[in-house]
Parts: C-alpha cells; sequence; structure tokens
C-alpha cells in the first residue's frame, strides 16, 4: 500500500487541527504566523507614505514597486518558518519517532507538511497578489503563487535539515529571511545575477 493511499481527509484534517493548536499555544510561532498575514495590510496602509518619502528623500519613484515582490514571498519564508519548528518540536521532544510506526509513517507525515505549507502559502498569496499587483495576467499569478508556495514548503524543511536544535533553528531563520530580497537581485545588470535562480523567490522578482 503507498503512502498516499493511506492519507484520509479525516487524518489530514487531524493533523492540521493538531498543527494549528501547537500553534495557537506558542506565542513566537503564533506572533510570526500573526504577521505573515498582516505584512500586506501593513505594505497597503504605508504605500503612499513610504512612496513619498522615498520620492522626496532619493528622487526614486513608486519605491512600492521594487518592495512588492518581498512583501509577497516574505510571508512565505514566516510561514516556514513556523512549521519548521513545528518539526523540530516534534523531532527535539519525540512525537516524530511516535510517528514513524503509525500506518501514515515518516513518508506520510513529510508529505502532509509539506502539502500543508504549500496550501498555507497558496491561500496567503492569493489573499496578496490581487492588492500588490493588481493588473498581472491570470497565468502569471497562478505562477506567482506557485513559486511562492513552494518556497515556503523549501524553507519548512530546510529547517530541521540544517538545524540540530531550536537554538540553531533561529539563528538559521535569520540567514534564510535574507533569501527574501532575492527579487532585488533581478535588478543587477549582469548575467551573474542568476546564480540566485535556485532560489524561487528570485524568479518572482
Amino acid at each position: 500500500m503507498s503512502t498516499i493511499s493511506r492519507i484520509s481527509p479525516k487524518g489530514l484534517l487531524q493533523l492540521a487541527s493538531s498543527d494549528l493548536r501547537n500553534i495557537s499555544r506558542d506565542p513566537t510561532l503564533l506572533g510570526v504566523l500573526i504577521m505573515s498575514v498582516l505584512l500586506t495590510i501593513l505594505f497597503l496602509f504605508f504605500e503612499e507614505r513610504m512612496n513619498s518619502a522615498v520620492l522626496a528623500t532619493f528622487s526614486l519613484p513608486d519605491f512600492s514597486k521594487y518592495i512588492a515582490p518581498i512583501v509577497l514571498i516574505m510571508p512565505a519564508y514566516l510561514l516556514g518558518w513556523v512549521i519548521g519548528f513545528l518539526i523540530l518540536e516534534e523531532r527535539d521532544e519525540g512525537p516524530l519517532l511516535a510517528l514513524d510506526v503509525t500506518p501514515l509513517g515518516k513518508q506520510g507525515i513529510a508529505l502532509y507538511r509539506a502539502s500543508f505549507t504549500f496550501c498555507l502559502a497558496a491561500i496567503l498569496s492569493c489573499f496578496a497578489i490581487p492588492f500588490l499587483f493588481p493588473d498581472i495576467s491570470f497565468l502569471l499569478a497562478l505562477t506567482l503563487i506557485l513559486l511562492t508556495s513552494l518556497q515556503s514548503a523549501i524553507v519548512s524543511f530546510a529547517i530541521p535539515a540544517i538545524a540540530n536544535n531550536k537554538v540553531q533553528g533561529l539563528a538559521l531563520t535569520k540567514v534564510m529571511n535574507l533569501f527574501a530580497m532575492a527579487p532585488l537581485l533581478t535588478l543587477i545588470p549582469s548575467p551573474f545575477r542568476y546564480i540566485a535562480g535556485f532560489v524561487p523567490a528570485f524568479w518572482i522578482g
């Protein structure tokens, strides 16, 4: 029996409910999750004032157009950060070993985590894109949703794959969040900018 065939909708709902409950119990994870939702709202609220300030100081018009890709991708990083820390907690405190002996197994849990993170990031992107990029085509919007969701899933697994504990995980997130600036690298007039092509956020830029 394949891993996919052992995953039931009821089991997925139970896992998702458990994850959301664990996030709500941790003030840090809950705060990061709330911030991932608020970023777009804050951007829209301060957009005009930001553009006016940058235009007056640096004579650069429509500065928000440069920031919009970062505002789109940052929630994906934050969401990946939250899910990555959940995986770290399960590994450090033992639940991951217990889940390994269930019918779902580690492969099933990994597939669920990737799907859960991907879907949540897609929902956030669907909310943000109409406000950040109101004039893009439907196909390009789908591409942006795919890239941001993929980036979120990558971050969620990269943190527990590299970090050995929560302290290392916290330090790693500070480094990984710098990759959210990847869209700005597309402004560099050089072929060397494609070195960052392995990061989905680069292609959003």
